[in-house]
């Protein structure tokens, strides 16, 4: 879709001899034979004078038109190739282990219940994008994306909201995997017959927002002006009715206390607002915490699900297997599609999964794709995923599993 053309020369021989791929001409034609004006006489008097002569001469007209020409045309296609262009480049990210580390520090840490050792790895899978707000690639990187087949090369208005800026971008992926890890938790607990109750929870503050400073993320929305509401819409519907500009009375659940504050408002698209993010939250006797520094989004909801369920549970759920998966995890228990599946492919098998968790929806984008070695299983429930895991773990193989092209 995007190409360069290949640097040309000016139509026919340079005045005064070759140039270069981008500068000027050396002032001699091919073979080094002497441009004009003077000629090797082997020793005849005058041939002093006569080089003299040749040397002090002007430069060609048409020998320096022509180099600059070249070398302004050279100038703009490197420009060209490194002038910023809307799209952005998805290519495998990492597969992380939700049972083991991520920098140093335990991912799934569980108090207030037995838990259980575990064996194998429970791969969440990610995407590495590169050209969203605040970044950019360039044609040149556009044009290597699209000769790799483990790289998709997208439009950014389909993939970022326009105008949308770098920290609105964060907080936003923040908060998907804040719904993210929430909903996974109160599915594996549901599962298991531990009771959860909804609520709704701050998932992140603009830093130049007005709330910052007054409200922080892992806050639980207790009233706001003495009301209160069932869910997290009906609670950002209530904020957006209250009069631009006002203070906002709360109260808010901070570290197991109650405290009141007071938030500051702002008028955006003639709606009131506070510069937070809010998400679907739980309260329930289980303190679950996923520790996940510097990824985002939704898609690991069905690997945080199992290895929940996982460490609750006696017995290793995995049976020693590597199985990576991907999937968002809704409060019924749904396994929903996600984007870049095929990177998570690469990216799985890249790091030693055999087999692979795809939600049913992604299939018709998982057939042909399917890297050497790998085997994928098509899930469209917690439940499926749970058989499919406990059934890899018995017979060490996905036979007899369903698959996306069965």
């Amino acid at each position: 879709m995007i190409s360069q053309p290949a640097a040309n020369t000016p139509d026919g021989p340079a005045a005064d001899g070759p140039l270069d791929d981008c500068g000027l001409g050396d002032g001699t034609r091919p073979g080094g034979a002497p441009s004009r004006g003077t000629r090797d006489d082997g020793g005849v008097p005058g041939r002093g004078a006569a080089l003299r002569r040749a040397l002090g001469r002007r430069p060609n007209p048409r020998a320096l038109a022509s180099g600059i020409s070249l070398l302004v045309i050279c100038t703009l296609l490197t420009a060209g190739m490194l002038a910023p262009v809307p799209y952005v480049i998805e290519q495998p990210g990492p597969a992380i282990d939700v049972l083991g580390e991520h920098e140093d520090q335990q991912i799934l840490t569980i108090s207030g219940h037995e838990t259980y050792p575990t064996s194998g790895a429970l791969m969440m899978t990610t995407v590495s994008v590169d050209g969203g707000p605040g970044y950019t690639v360039t044609p040149a990187e556009v044009v290597l994306a699209w000769f790799d087949p483990t790289r998709t090369v997208l439009p950014r208005e389909l993939v970022f909201p326009a105008q949308q800026t770098r920290q609105e971008t964060s907080l936003q992926n923040a908060s998907a995997m804040t719904t993210s890890q929430e909903d996974a938790v109160a599915v594996a607990l549901t599962e298991l017959g531990i009771p959860v109750t909804p609520n709704a929870m701050v998932a992140g503050v603009l830093d130049d927002g007005p709330a910052a400073g007054v409200l922080k993320a892992g806050d639980v929305i207790v009233s706001i002006e003495g009301q209160t509401r069932a869910s997290t819409e009906e609670y950002q519907q209530l904020i957006g009715s209250l009069p631009a500009g006002e203070r906002i009375d709360m109260v808010v659940r901070r570290d197991g206390a109650e405290q009141s504050v007071s938030v500051p408002t702002e008028e955006v698209d003639g709606r009131t607002r506070m510069g937070i993010v809010l998400a679907r939250g739980y309260d329930t006797p289980v303190d679950v915490t996923i520790s996940l520094a510097d990824v985002g989004g939704p898609s690991a909801g069905t690997m945080f699900s199992l290895a929940v369920y996982d460490e609750l549970t006696p017995g290793e759920l995995t049976g020693g297997q590597k199985i990576a998966g991907t999937g968002t995890m809704d409060p019924d228990g749904t396994v929903g599609p996600i984007g870049g599946i095929r990177q998570k492919l690469v990216g799985a098998r890249e790091e030693g999964a055999d087999y692979f968790l795809a939600p049913a929806d992604n299939c018709d984008q998982v057939a042909g794709h399917v890297p050497e070695g790998l085997s994928v299983v098509k899930v469209s429930t917690f439940d499926e995923a749970l058989h499919a895991t406990e059934t890899i773990a018995s017979q060490k193989s996905a036979d007899g599993l369903p698959t996306c092209s069965s």
